[in-house]
């Protein structure tokens, strides 16, 4: 296959594998299959027709609960679900493959408001990870990621209020190659949890941190003394790591 064809079509039927809403066309597809690809049978459809798929987007195909990536190839390395409601066993079948190294799941709806998150313990190539808005996340999975995935290199957990002083410790001890982590406006991380970054995380190149409401400036103060390689930034991220394009060009 080509590059645009592994990026964005189906080698099948030259359906673009780009399924967000706010960039797909259907008109040109046939009602019956216009509606199963926007279903778990469609990618399931996609990945039995594309063996050596590399990337696959997916953002707001609210329809998909993720159990037709079950048995996905292990060349599936690119994987964007922003605002999808996978299902617990839906998280464990998108990364059944073994070759993820970049999964961004902003805003994972779940209609049962259960964490299933810790799923994603068992990525062991994982890279980049994108968890901003995922209100439902806990301590338990953000220890279950930080223990299993030690290559993320980049974290965004913007807006994530249910990690709190466990979490934050997990990942000062476990993710010794993160170089950039996002924290913006979580309601529970606190002196003692970026007390825990700066004693851990020894490869930590930026922070993304502002509206923490309970950080001081006293423990905002001493991380910058600990840790002035640090370089703290205020703005938040609506996506992280390289591009689609950029990571088939370093290929």
């Amino acid at each position: 296959m080509s590059q645009p064809d592994v990026v964005y079509s189906c080698g099948s039927c030259g359906y673009p594998l780009n399924l967000s809403s706010s960039n797909r066309s259907t008109s040109d597809v046939g009602p019956s299959y216009r509606k199963s690809l926007k279903k778990d049978q469609g990618i399931g459809a996609i990945f039995r027709n594309c063996q050596n798929i590399r990337a696959l987007m997916i953002s707001y195909c609210r329809t998909v609960s993720g159990v037709g990536f079950r048995g996905c190839p292990s060349t599936l390395s690119h994987l964007e679900a922003e605002s999808c409601r996978l299902s617990p066993d839906g998280i464990l079948d998108t990364i059944s493959g073994g070759g993820l190294e970049y999964l961004d799941l902003y805003n994972l709806r779940n209609s049962a408001g259960l964490d299933a998150l810790g799923n994603v313990c068992y990525a062991k190539k994982l890279r980049f990870l994108n968890l901003r808005m995922c209100r439902n996340l806990t301590d338990d999975s953000v220890v279950a990621i930080a223990s299993g995935c030690p290559l993320i290199e980049e974290w965004n957990l913007a807006v994530c209020h249910g990690v709190r002083l466990p979490g934050w410790s997990a990942i000062g001890l476990h993710c010794d190659k993160l170089r950039i982590l996002h924290v913006n406006r979580c309601r529970n991380i606190c002196d003692q949890g970026l007390q825990a970054l700066k004693d851990g995380c020894v490869r930590l190149e930026v922070l993304h941190i502002h509206g923490c409401g309970k950080i001081t400036n006293n423990g905002l103060a001493l991380f910058s003394i600990a840790r002035p390689s640090v370089k703290q930034r205020v703005d938040e991220a609506m996506s992280i790591g390289p591009s689609i394009e950029d990571l088939f060009r370093l290929e």
